[in-house]
């Protein structure tokens, strides 16, 4: 088990907050580190160069919080090549005449550059700074209207609370949008919605007692939707799968059950045909499973607990999904006493873990160090974690 050597100085730790489109695709991820050294610029360069932050942003732009861009600018340079780099800036930089130079040297070096904040009345912004970015967590400030239409954007609005404030954000003219409006049960779920995703829980629970292919066959003809979406999901790059299936049968023996297994856990997620927007929680529902995979690998689990981690970080959604409560959803699975104690309790290491991952979820319940010690985690080993299971939901975000 890894442990945590206080004898080196404290790994800060690293946040990935997603930031999505009107439709609810990821757009980008905005990067924050706690506590931030303004010193620290060299962590930057650690996580594109090390922990490749590059390529886990798989086209998704990535957003820095620079209260210092002065400093920024002499200690980090230009931006990785093939990265979407935006500064967040503070508002007094972007309206200060005597800064316009630095936000046109680092314009010129490839950043976008995002306000933070609302300025003054009769401000008047650096021709480089295109957004604003406002915390929208106590709603839309009454002023902001007349500065999102005169700037081109895309504004983002932040820490949205609510689907019904995300409604009203959209409505103003923001574009991107960041906050935990996932993450609070749907109303809109429709009664064809539920009927599909009972099946999926039923083929869950086939697949996991070893049943015969002709018996999930016969259930998954039940249903289109689901049939397209499992072989949507399937010929997926985003599974790393790239030959033609043509029938169920060579899906399910092709695949292997424990590959079925988990498209079948994503799809409970998936959008269905007619769905205008991407469904929020299934890039949210898979970033918690890779990263509960990632960790558990990193303490040397095996494999078998490896895939009961994955299982319980996309099964911690499912009551947001289904609004209803969560024991009443898996009671029928016949799962795992493990899983089913980190699910319900958030006891055993996989609980440990789960509580970890819930806490990385930047601006929900403050994640510390002692948490990661809690669960046999090093901050390093965290923020790899962290980065890898982004890897994967950013692609999953656009190709599911």
């Amino acid at each position: 088990m890894a442990v945590q050597d206080k004898s080196i100085p404290s790994f800060p730790l690293v946040f990935l907050q997603p930031v999505a489109d009107v439709h609810y695709l990821w757009t980008a991820l905005s990067l924050h580190v706690s506590p931030f050294d303004e010193n620290g610029c060299d962590l930057f360069s650690r996580l594109f160069n090390e922990f490749g932050l590059g390529e886990a942003l798989n086209g998704l732009a990535c957003i820095l919080t620079v209260p210092n861009p002065e400093r920024f600018a002499g200690e980090f340079g230009a931006p990785p090549k093939d990265t979407n780099l935006i500064l967040r800036i503070p508002v007094e930089y972007c309206v200060d005449a005597e800064r316009h130079p630095l936000l046109e040297r680092l314009n010129k070096l490839g950043y976008g550059l995002i306000a933070d904040g609302l300025p003054s009345r009769l401000a008047l912004f650096s021709e480089y700074v295109e957004s604003i970015s406002l915390d929208c967590s106590a709603g839309i400030q009454p002023e902001a209207g007349s500065w999102l239409t005169s700037l081109r954007g895309p504004h983002i609005a932040e820490n949205v609370p609510d689907p019904v404030l995300f409604d009203a954000c959209r409505a103003e003219g923001f574009r991107w949008f960041s906050g935990e409006y996932p993450l609070l049960p749907s109303s809109a779920i429709t009664q064809k919605d539920a009927i599909s995703r009972g099946r999926l829980l039923k083929l869950l629970e086939l697949v996991s007692h070893d049943a015969d292919a002709p018996e999930l066959e016969a259930l998954l003809k039940q249903d289109p939707a689901l049939s397209y979406q499992l072989f949507k999901l399937v010929s997926s790059a985003a599974f790393g799968f790239s030959a033609h299936i043509t029938n169920f049968t060579q899906a399910i023996n092709l695949l292997g059950r424990r590959q079925l297994q988990r498209w079948l856990q994503l799809l409970l997620y998936a959008r269905f045909p007619g769905d205008e927007s991407a469904n929020p929680l299934l890039p949210r529902a898979a970033a918690r499973a890779a990263m509960m995979e990632a960790l558990c690998q990193q303490m040397d689990c095996d494999r078998d607990e490896q895939d009961r981690a994955f299982i319980v970080g996309m099964f911690s959604l499912l009551d947001v999904l289904l609004a209803m409560p969560l024991r009443l959803i898996i009671e029928p699975l016949k799962l795992p006493q493990d899983i089913v104690d980190a699910l319900m309790q958030r006891r055993g290491r996989l609980g440990r873990l789960l509580d970890v991952v819930e806490r990385a979820e930047y601006g929900r319940i403050p994640l510390r160090h002692s948490d990661l010690v809690s669960a046999g985690v090093t901050p390093e080993g965290y923020c790899r974690g962290l980065i890898q299971a982004y890897r994967w939901a950013s692609k999953v975000s656009h190709e599911a």
